[in-house]
């Protein structure tokens, strides 16, 4: 019997060499995507930081600024009132001076939000936790931060997200004016007989 010098033994495997190669494919923190695309906000909401998301706030002073806001907490709104009707519900003891502040997100997109936090009061006070509210503010300015409720000493708890390898915020490409006005598109009050006032009036429970 002869054994042909070229014949294979019966155990071995013909080698594939892959099509892909995974250390090409393998996604990377590194790595960024430019699509070429821009995005565009159809609402921009008027709230609170939760306590479970990081944000940041724009630090530049031509995106913040004061205003007379009303703040129903009830519902959870805040309107702002057109200076034209401010003497006829200044008052009114929810309308206060508040400084806006335009936010960004870290998770869904960098979606941007706006929150009001209240200025010091006509005696020249302020509560310990809207005193606490502006401090959280200019450290969201510096980098990431989650914001928690102390209420033990009525205030703020905020964490630093400083040594984990994060990505730069996305600012909003529209200016403040663009914000302000689609963030209170229906939040906004220059009529004395809007159905808000008339609520707190008693005129109607709707």
């Amino acid at each position: 019997m002869t054994t042909s010098v070229n014949a294979e033994p019966n155990n071995a495997k013909q080698l594939k060499m892959p099509k892909i190669d995974l250390e090409r494919v393998r996604a990377r923190a590194d790595q960024s995507i430019d699509l070429g695309v821009t995005t565009e906000y159809t609402m921009i909401p008027v709230r609170n930081p939760r306590p479970d998301e990081f944000f940041m706030c724009m630090p530049d002073e031509d995106y913040s600024m004061d205003a007379h806001i009303l703040s129903l907490k009830t519902e959870n709104e805040w309107y702002m009132i057109d200076p034209d009707i401010l003497p006829e519900i200044q008052l009114e003891s929810q309308l206060r001076v508040r400084t806006l502040y335009v936010c960004v997100t870290m998770s869904t997109n960098f979606a941007p939000f706006v929150t009001c936090i209240p200025q010091h009061d006509e005696m020249g006070k302020i509560n310990p936790w809207h005193e606490s509210g502006h401090r959280t503010m200019e450290e969201a300015k510096k980098c990431w931060v989650r914001r928690q409720a102390d209420k033990a000493n009525s205030g703020y708890i905020i964490t630093k997200a400083m040594k984990a390898k994060l990505p730069d915020p996305k600012w909003p490409t529209m200016t403040l004016s663009e914000i302000i006005d689609m963030a209170f598109d229906k939040l906004y009050i220059d009529d004395i007989n809007h159905p808000v006032l008339q609520r707190l009036r008693g005129e109607t429970m709707s």
